[in-house]
């Protein structure tokens, strides 16, 4: 028999109480708000790439190379993630189970080894973003002033300045294919956790801020912010990582807290010297 209204509201409210202990209750308005702003973010990167003389100025690409660029780098990023998560959680259990034994394996819980995996990805994505970086500003056509001559960044005007390296467009389109995929990964895809919203808004505002530069031609400042995000952004990923395995104090030998240290300084040089 089917059930009665009575059992289905029954149901509903027993799944909501549950999902509120979770802590994963997201109200439907905002969702769907925040998704409908995803959609229009992905439809104004579409219309900079594709509409003839949107990209910026001295952009190499044609607007249909940059847009298979773009469809190309997301639709390899979607395997790329599952291998990396794959491959790192098949490490973690290993290592969890036989070297890091002694610390009471770390991983032996299935929600430390889901952070261990979605870590693993961040720091795998930090590490080749900041080498495309670094190969941008010092090697690719002689390497870029940026870092050391700031009003080489500024002059001329952003929106006078031509920039013809190829490597500078491919960054940036790398840079929109990984946010997309991570905002549809965030939205579709992936388990929701207790920060669902905040981190649905920081991947909106990640690929905004990416977007808008790259439409209005910031690509110099641009991709000097790219740089020393990532770049700091790698210890980060080392001390979540290890922190994860319980590396702290002398049985793990203090690696944890080296990573903290190092973190401190490499955040404070990059974010509160370098950038601004």
């Amino acid at each position: 028999a089917a059930p009665t209204p009575v059992a289905r509201a029954a149901r509903a409210a027993a799944a909501m109480a549950a999902s509120r202990k979770r802590g994963i209750v997201v109200d439907p308005g905002v969702n769907q708000l925040l998704t409908v702003l995803f959609g229009c973010e992905v439809a104004g990167v579409l219309y900079t790439i594709l509409v003839p003389g949107r990209l910026p100025a001295g952009c190499p690409l044609s607007p249909r190379e940059a847009a298979v660029a773009l469809m190309l780098a997301c639709t390899v990023l979607v395997p790329v993630i599952f291998m990396v998560k794959l491959l790192a959680a098949a490490a973690g259990s290993a290592a969890s189970r036989t070297l890091l034994k002694p610390l009471g394996d770390p991983l032996s819980k299935k929600k430390s080894l889901r952070k261990f995996e979605d870590q693993s990805w961040q720091l795998f994505i930090h590490v080749a973003m900041t080498v495309l970086e670094v190969y941008v500003l010092y090697y690719d056509g002689g390497g870029e002033p940026w870092l050391r001559d700031y009003p080489s960044l500024w002059t001329p005007a952003p929106w006078h300045q031509i920039n013809g390296k190829r490597s500078i467009h491919v960054l940036y389109l790398v840079q929109m294919a990984i946010w997309i995929v991570t905002c549809a990964s965030h939205r579709f895809v992936e388990e929701r956790h207790k920060d669902y919203v905040m981190m649905y808004i920081h991947h909106l505002v990640t690929i905004m801020l990416i977007w808008l530069s790259y439409s209005a031609n910031y690509v110099r400042i641009g991709t000097v912010v790219l740089f020393l995000h990532d770049s700091s952004d790698i210890v980060i990923d080392l001390l979540k990582i290890t922190n994860y395995l319980k590396l702290e104090g002398a049985r793990g030998c203090f690696i944890v807290e080296i990573c903290f240290i190092s973190n401190f300084f490499t955040w404070f040089y990059t974010r509160l010297y370098l950038y601004p």
